[in-house]
């Protein structure tokens, strides 16, 4: 029971870390960024976590480096969504809405 229980551990921080930056998306943005982020920035956590042991990184160096993945993971999604929402919406500036109001 132990060993399931670290594993949903380490996936829990994983997935933490990967909505680190989808989080400063949303703060950055003020708000207006898309909230599919977040479910991505999720998975991508916990799939760039997972990156580093099937890589064979197996000790505290890959433990290191799986929440470096993870986290680095959350960001390339978060940027990705976020750039991929703009060119859909046609403006990079959300206070340019407003403006033209």
């Amino acid at each position: 029971m132990w060993p399931a229980l670290g594993l949903l551990g380490v996936l829990a921080l994983w997935g933490a870390l990967g909505l680190v930056p989808a989080c400063a998306a949303f703060a950055a943005r003020r708000g207006d960024a898309p909230l599919f982020v977040l479910p991505l920035g999720l998975l991508a956590g916990v799939a760039g976590g997972a990156l580093a042991p099937a890589l064979g990184a197996k000790d505290a160096l890959g433990f290191g480096a799986s929440l470096l993945a993870a986290l680095a993971a959350g960001a390339v999604v978060s940027i990705g969504t976020s750039v991929a929402s703009d060119r859909r919406s046609g403006s990079s500036d959300p206070d340019a809405e407003t403006a033209r109001v």
